[in-house]
């Protein structure tokens, strides 16, 4: 079975993760991939998972929409790869990472990338906006207006990276198999869910 886990950023998804491979004894697939992807790329796993997490300005959308290049005040450095190069990159190397099975994938829109295989389990965590908060200024040491402002950021990169990158909406129920508040059950209670319904699933 493949599982992957979508998040809200601050939901505690990646310790629910770790718990999750635990109990099944599957393959842990999150922070690594970055640095497959920059291995394969040239690049660093800084690189990478910044370049994912940034969101492009209207006229590098456009632009690549139109299959020209991108507009030289919003490049990236010469040395770093183009949005597509990477999303590519991305794509391959989660489509390798399943090929194993019993794997927990965390982010890079690998339920999208993967979606139709019969051996998958989508799951997205969530969780309230202040229990978010709460959670980023106690894991982070920040206040809570750095937690909101960096809670906002990436929230929206990732709802931007799947509209523009794969036309399906973040987030969204219907593009999941499971949809679990991780503030309601905690990092174990979470972990129970998702091993419950990857069992019965078949994993």
């Amino acid at each position: 079975m493949i599982v992957t886990i979508s998040r809200v950023y601050g939901a505690g998804a990646q310790a629910v993760s770790r718990k999750l491979a635990e109990q099944l004894g599957y393959r842990l697939v999150d922070e690594e991939l970055p640095v497959v992807v920059a291995s394969r790329l040239g690049t660093s796993a800084d690189v990478v998972q910044t370049l994912a997490e940034r969101p492009r300005g209207f006229g590098e959308r456009v632009l690549e929409q139109l299959g020209g290049g991108v507009p030289e005040a919003a490049q990236p450095p010469a040395d770093d790869p183009q949005p597509g190069e990477m999303r590519r990159a991305i794509e391959d190397a989660v489509r390798e990472e399943a090929t194993t099975g019993d794997v927990i994938i965390v982010g890079r829109m690998a339920s999208a990338i993967l979606a139709g295989r019969p051996d998958l389990l989508r799951v997205f965590v969530y969780a309230p906006q202040a229990w978010r908060i709460a959670h980023v200024v106690e894991s982070l040491h920040v206040d809570e207006a750095a937690a909101r402002a960096e809670i906002a950021r990436i929230d929206e990169a990732r709802r931007t990276y799947a509209r523009e990158g794969y036309r399906v909406t973040w987030g969204e129920p219907r593009n999941y198999d499971l949809v679990l508040d991780s503030s309601r059950f905690g990092v174990a209670g979470s972990a129970d869910v998702i091993a419950a319904a990857v069992r019965a699933a078949g994993g």
